[in-house]
């Protein structure tokens, strides 16, 4: 069965569910918020949704839009280095694995460019080509080759894009997918239908999800792929470059130069060079509407390699070394305990600030003989990989007191190595544990209103810690501050998603026996969805309209035949509804259609733009024939053998 909607195959689905749902990376993924619901399904949910027979029903026809527990969404508490949230969402785990299949699908028909030159050298979060999930190897191996390639090259330029994914534009990444396309071209209404998916699942805007290798290609490999080969071609035309690379990972572009017969004395010209560079990849940059940001661009020495990379590393719960530092137990302690006292007395006043705590962290767990490594580094392989250490009865009374002094504000400056240095505590039997205090200062802030963001980040942490099984945490904290937060934990993090999607697909059995596999009732739906998600209120009621047309054609045809030109009618459509008790279904039909006609998207009378609140019209409107449609199925499909 061709999948008209997105245009993805049976094949590249299996191949994002094996991505996805692979049990080898179980233990990773439960660390993270978007992920962590893959790791409850059960093995024969797995096979279930990997099977053929689930890609043509669900997917094919787009039957799976229909499903409430599909299209939910919610707000992830992702920090930047710099201390400050992303606005990044939350996505159900089916909508999740579309965003991905639509990006195994691109990746499987598109030819980059820049695979013309070897030269330019491209990395992004994870990888289809090996069904790599986590970004954590394609970062290292980012690293790797930048250090390799400091001894080549004598320079690097270090470039960063301002908001980057926030100024993608996705009419110019929908024109760049079927640019390059080696097989069959995506249709007009497929491409449409990624854009509106990107979007809703962007909250109007490219989305930032949590490890999403689907947005991460997109971004990196497709929407950049045209200003690498402009820039690689600049720089080949240099006169005064005798070799050079780019190697990006996302929008961090590294250019490594090596000028013709270099020495020290003719710096000034390298310096002409660099600004050249510069300039040209910023003008192409801002022909995308994208802009270079300069307070994070510089030119360096090849020696500032290692420096340059470990102030970009992209996620606290990674450490970037594969061989940590070996350190003494009682070294650790040591450091540990200086390190919380120096917090004690530097934050007395709550004002220390998050480049106060690196350079606290810095000056305390910099090794002196390992120069190499920075402090953080050490500092997050003693909370990840040393955690044992933190359980020392010392450790867990200093945190406490800290905790007890000065309330938990001092572990926003850090939220990830600070909150997880504390819950690794929690398996020691200390009465007077650090975690109880922690949760008891959360509570605290919950029943004084007081909450925000970092409170929900720290209990977050949490639950992925205890596998989410603390009953008031996410009723007093979460639910309190985030509602759409606990319901995603509710839905999605306490029980198998595939069975909770089961649960509502029988509870609407009776729809989609009477829609089957009519795809083009599933687009109207979910295109309405898209729209009214966007206050789009025209668009959404003449999608609504049509796809009310639809199914009373459909509920027709349930034991006769299809014929969708007789349901255009006021009467015609009123004979399908017209014996339903207690309700006036002709007025409501007819309503219907004079809001229709006076839609601006559908007849030139364009009566709407006179009505001051013509929303609340459409919306009761909309409710009233849903109810329509729900009586008449219910009826209907309750009394199979009767006629209409």
């Amino acid at each position: 069965m061709n999948n008209y909607l997105l245009g993805v195959s049976y094949d590249n689905w299996k191949k994002t569910c094996d991505i996805f749902l692979n049990p080898k990376i179980k233990s990773s993924l439960s660390m993270y918020l978007q992920d962590y619901p893959l790791t409850r399904i059960s093995e024969k949910n797995i096979e279930y949704i990997k099977s053929k027979d689930f890609f043509e029903e669900f997917i094919s026809t787009g039957k799976i839009f229909l499903n409430p527990t599909v299209m939910k969404r919610s707000s992830n508490y992702i920090t930047k280095n710099s201390g400050g949230f992303r606005d990044s969402r939350l996505l159900s785990p089916f909508l999740f694995l579309l965003l991905q299949s639509i990006g195994v699908e691109i990746y499987s028909r598109y030819i980059p460019l820049r695979d013309e030159n070897p030269k330019l050298i491209t990395y992004y979060s994870g990888d289809f080509s090996q069904n790599i999930a986590i970004y954590r190897s394609q970062y290292r191996e980012f690293c790797e080759v930048n250090t390799h390639l400091a001894k080549e090259f004598p320079f690097f330029i270090k470039t960063d894009v301002s908001d980057y994914f926030s100024n993608i534009k996705l009419d110019r990444l929908i024109k760049l997918v079927n640019s390059r396309i080696d097989k069959k071209e995506f249709t007009s209404l497929q491409l449409k239908m990624i854009k509106k998916l990107l979007y809703y699942c962007g909250n109007s805007k490219f989305p930032l999800i949590e490890n999403s290798i689907s947005t991460s290609f997109l971004a990196t490999v497709i929407y950049l792929d045209q200003i690498d080969v402009n820039m690689g071609n600049f720089i080949s035309n240099i006169p005064d470059i005798e070799d050079y690379r780019l190697v990006r990972y996302v929008d961090d572009l590294y250019i490594w130069i090596k000028p013709k017969n270099y020495n020290e004395n003719k710096i000034k010209e390298i310096n002409s060079v660099y600004n050249n560079i510069i300039f040209k990849y910023s003008s192409i940059l801002h022909e995308c509407g994208l802009t270079l940001n300069t307070n994070k661009t510089s030119f360096n020495e090849s020696k500032e390699i290692s420096k340059q990379l470990k102030t970009n590393i992209y996620d606290e719960l990674i450490p970037i070394r594969e061989d940590p530092i070996d350190l003494d137990k009682d070294e650790v302690l040591e450091k540990i305990k200086e390190f919380i006292d120096k917090l004690m007395t530097d934050n007395e006043n709550h004002d220390l600030t998050k480049e106060d705590l690196d350079k606290i962290i810095d000056h305390i767990f910099k090794p002196q003989e390992a120069i190499e490594y920075t402090g953080v580094e050490v500092l997050r392989n003693i909370v990840f990989d040393k955690s044992e250490y933190l359980q020392d009865e010392s450790i867990i009374r200093c945190l406490n007191e800290i905790i007890e002094k000065q309330g938990i504000s001092f572990i926003y400056l850090s939220p990830q190595i600070l909150t997880t240095m504390i819950l690794s505590t929690q398996s020691s039997n200390i009465k007077d544990s650090a975690v109880k205090t922690l949760l008891s200062k959360i509570f605290d802030r919950s029943r004084q209103n007081l909450l925000n963001g970092y409170d929900i980040k720290i209990a977050i942490y949490y639950l992925l810690k205890t596998h989410f099984n603390h009953s008031d945490l996410k009723k007093k904290v979460i639910k309190k501050y985030d509602p759409a937060l606990f319901e995603y934990i509710k839905s999605y993090c306490n029980n198998d998603f595939v069975d909770y999607f089961w649960s509502a697909y029988i509870e609407q059995r009776n729809y989609t026996d009477v829609i089957d596999s009519d795809w083009k009732t599933y687009y109207l739906y979910v295109n309405y969805l898209f729209e009214l998600d966007d206050n789009n209120f025209f668009d959404a009621f003449a999608y609504y309209k049509t796809y009310f047309d639809r199914i009373t054609a459909l509920i027709y045809a349930y034991k006769t035949k299809l014929d969708v030109n007789k349901f255009y009618k006021v009467n015609d459509i009123n004979n399908v509804y017209k014996d339903l008790p207690k309700i006036d279904s002709h007025k409501i039909i007819k309503k219907a259609g004079d809001l229709r006609n006076g839609n601006p998207l559908v007849h030139a009378s364009s009566k709407l733009l006179e009505t001051l609140y013509f929303e609340k019209d459409i919306d009761e409107c909309i409710k009233k024939l849903q109810e329509l449609i729900d009586l008449r199925i219910k009826s209907f499909t309750s009394k199979i053998d009767e006629k209409i």
